[in-house]
């Protein structure tokens, strides 16, 4: 037997040795720096393979397999050991534990289930092991739509930043100009003035748009399990301008209610099974030595035994009641699953298509009519055709329509990755 030990001491130790291994890799993988500019792709590669979440779902599906793992065992026999007969007065004898006038038994039983339960166990295990596959698909699905989301909001927080520097340095510049042509006595105080305080309004929009871009790089920093980078991260778009057509698998989170389903119909019938008594059968060899009480001879004798529990307080109505109920639990759960994916799916078509128009409306018409607006409005002014509050005013919507085009941009952009992940199949 020792050989047997110390055998299985050295599979449990290559196991641990191998997941540690596992580990580390993971942990060395997702300490390399994300690049810089960061692509959509590369984004979506390091979520796969550091995003936490996904990892949790990961591990979760491991130790479904060790419940299958589990499941797959038979109950190991049990063996027993006594001694009887033992006479305090006249002693249990000299010599080796064999020569002792005790009487001994050895005695092995093993339970043998019936009704199909161990098959069961391993069909509602292989269920759940599979059910924990298209959990981690789901979990893909989940956070690829809030990093694409978390991407383009970063990519639309870079672009509003820039906006609203050249707005700041365009406004501080009019603000000099303005400034030296009243210390001239070309413009009146209240024209500089109204230039100054153009001025220190984009000097503190430009700040908030940086508070922003901080907090959309924290966003995306931590789908990609990449914090300490943070502030030194910079989105590369390329916004898509159309999507892709529908996965023909099924999605994951439908996929996942309906393995758990099934799951649920193996327990159903493994509680039905409980009715049909499992069994334990016995061996048990019984010695008895020549003592002073015992002048007969040494001798050995065999039995067979065979036990069932008897059913008189219950006959497990209540496992049987359990798992109806689990079973009308899990149903349920897949019904809604399937309302909510195909509600999603017809939603989030009806928000791209929308959130296209908006934007191809704005790139085609609202856009060039402002800057044609604005070039008209400093023109006018730099002849003296028009006053300071038309050519703010000008400015200003100039402004607000460069920077709804980008916002416009990034609603497009997210409600084209509500799409995808809506349509999105099981697949990991």
């Amino acid at each position: 037997m020792p050989h047997v030990f110390r055998a299985f001491a050295a599979i449990s130790a290559f196991a641990a040795v191998a997941t540690g291994a596992a580990h580390a890799e993971f942990a060395a993988s997702c300490a390399a720096p994300v690049p810089v500019p960061l692509s959509l792709p590369a984004a979506e590669a390091r979520m796969a393979a550091c995003n936490r979440d996904v990892e949790a779902a990961r591990l979760a599906r491991d130790a479904a397999s060790a419940d299958l793992r589990i499941a797959a065992q038979r109950p190991n026999p049990s063996l027993t050991l006594g001694a009887s007969n033992v006479n305090p007065h006249a002693g249990i004898g000299a010599g080796p534990l064999r020569d002792k006038t005790i009487d001994s038994s050895v005695r092995v039983e093993q339970l043998v289930e019936r009704g199909g339960k161990a098959s069961l166990r391993v069909e509602q295990a292989r269920a759940l092991l599979a059910a924990g596959a298209a959990d981690v698909a789901e979990q893909l699905r989940v956070q690829r739509l809030a990093l694409r989301t978390a991407f383009f909001d970063l990519a639309a927080a870079q672009e509003k930043t820039r906006l609203q520097r050249e707005f700041r340095r365009l406004a501080e510049a009019s603000a000099d100009a303005s400034r030296r042509r009243f210390e001239a006595g070309d413009i009146p105080r209240v024209e500089a003035d109204r230039f100054r305080l153009d001025a220190v309004r984009a000097a503190n929009d430009e700040r908030q748009s940086q508070s922003d871009l901080q907090r959309a790089r924290s966003e995306l920093a931590k789908l990609l399990a990449a914090e300490p980078q943070a502030d030194a991260l910079e989105a590369s778009p390329v916004w898509p301008d159309a999507p892709v057509g529908p996965d023909a698998a099924e999605r994951a989170d439908v996929r996942a209610a309906r393995l758990r389903l099934e799951a649920a119909e193996r327990a159903r019938d493994l509680a039905r099974s409980l009715a049909t008594r499992d069994v334990t059968v016995g061996m048990q060899a019984d010695r008895w030595p020549v003592s002073e009480t015992n002048t007969q001879g040494t001798g050995i004798s065999y039995s067979l035994s065979v036990s069932f529990p008897l059913q008189v307080r219950h006959a497990n109505e209540g496992e049987a009641l359990r798992a109806m109920a689990d079973l009308e639990s899990a149903r349920a759960a897949l019904g809604k699953a399937q309302a909510q994916a195909a509600s999603d799916a017809r939603i989030s078509d009806e928000e791209w298509r929308a959130a296209s128009e908006r934007r191809r409306r704005e790139d085609a018409e609202v856009g060039p009519a402002a800057r044609d607006l604005a070039q008209g409005a400093e023109f006018a002014y730099a002849h003296g055709a028009s006053g300071v509050l038309e050519l703010l005013d000008a400015r200003r919507s100039l402004k607000s329509v460069e920077l709804e085009e980008v916002q416009l941009r990034a609603e497009a952009a997210k409600a084209w990755a509500r799409r995808e992940a809506a349509v999105e199949g099981a697949e990991e």
